[in-house]
């Protein structure tokens, strides 16, 4: 049964969407879960391992596997949360893991205008890592995600133009690096290379590069801290500089709340194999349309703030399976032409979310 400061923090997730519509979205790399934030956690604990992990000493360059009871496998979205042994100065380890995930968004009228839109999503992300000797560790991600817009009228959108744009894609390669300074901090950076758009868009017209660099402070076994500076190109816009923070409190083995940048999240184990999680996220989407297109060479960007509840149930040690509800909470969808000049704009009202989710080691 939760407690009462767990029921208070559920209660502030819900309550967060107006505060993370005012916070800069950072990169992937500083969000919840992502290797950067989580190779160098000391709060992030096991639930079950998800990920395929192996060893090499010195002494035997053999891999073998890490049992359940060495590990501490994450509940977060990033496969890598606290699948780490000891730092052991011997040790090496390496990890990898492929997640595919498929969301929907309800049918939401738009504000002010006429026409109503729903949204289909679906893609994967897969990642290997590895922490050498216990002082430093890298990880590669590459993700890919497919969006489906079904317009019932857009016109308010693009004037003129009842079905501005279908489908859209959206592929990205990060690498984040971390780097042990003592027991307590960590350096942490990394890169990541977007393309974003319609088909038939010239790839290097949708390209997108961001990178960040700061440190992560573990306070104690229960709180770490993480700041630093992020920056990210925008699609006919002036690039984001921003700074970011994190905050992952561990009160008790069987919970967990964590600030990341635009992101909120609290975890509750419930026996060896379940979690209950409930979090609220600002997220930002763009892509490059392409000549074909109404607006030709235009950008079309999706902003918006939901929040979810959920169940992650932990099917084998290398298995995890995730379902969520919730609500979008908050939808800017914006389009410029190819000079950066608004076309159109219109908010869209809240609209039921359901997300699903299978992570498994490679």
């Amino acid at each position: 049964m939760l407690r009462p400061l767990s029921l208070a923090l559920v209660a502030a997730l819900f309550s967060a969407p107006s505060l993370a519509q005012s916070t800069a979205r950072p990169l992937p790399a500083v969000s919840l879960g992502s290797p950067a934030m989580s190779l160098t956690s000391s709060v992030s604990q096991v639930f079950h391992p998800s990920i395929s992990v192996s060893t090499a000493t010195a002494a035997n360059a053999k891999p073998s596997a890490l049992k359940a009871s060495v590990m501490e496998a994450s509940a977060g979205d990033g496969v890598l949360d606290g699948a780490l042994p000891s730092n052991d100065a011997s040790t090496t380890t390496s990890l990898s893991s492929l997640k595919l995930f498929a969301n929907a968004r309800g049918s939401a009228d738009l504000r002010d205008t006429s026409g109503a839109l729903e949204v289909q999503r679906g893609g994967f992300q897969a990642l290997i890592g590895e922490r050498n000797a216990g002082d430093s560790a890298w990880a590669l991600s590459l993700a890919n995600e497919s969006s489906f817009y079904r317009f019932k009228n857009g016109a308010g959108l693009v004037p003129g133009e009842t079905k501005p744009f279908n489908d859209l894609y959206e592929t990205s390669a990060g690498l984040q690096l971390t780097a042990r300074v003592n027991e307590r901090m960590n350096w942490l950076g990394g890169v990541e290379v977007t393309m974003a758009g319609e088909d038939l868009v010239n790839p290097t017209d949708s390209l997108m590069i961001g990178g960040l660099g700061g440190v992560r402070y573990a306070v104690n076994n229960e709180v770490d801290f993480s700041f630093g500076l992020a920056g990210e190109s925008r699609l006919e816009d002036d690039a984001w500089i921003m700074p970011f923070f994190g905050f992952d409190w561990r009160p008790s083995d069987s919970t967990r709340f964590a600030i990341h940048g635009s992101e909120m999240r609290f975890e509750q184990k419930l026996g060896e194999s379940w979690l209950l999680h409930a979090g609220a996220v600002y997220d930002i989407r763009q892509y490059r349309l392409n000549e074909e297109n109404t607006v030709s060479s235009g950008v079309f960007r999706d902003e918006e703030i939901r929040a979810t509840i959920g169940v992650e149930w932990q099917a084998s040690e290398a298995g995890r399976l995730s379902l969520e509800f919730g609500q979008v909470m908050w939808n800017e969808l914006s389009v410029l032409d190819s000079a950066g000049a608004q076309v159109g704009q219109s908010e869209a009202e809240k609209a039921p979310f359901i997300g699903f989710a299978l992570t498994f080691g490679m």
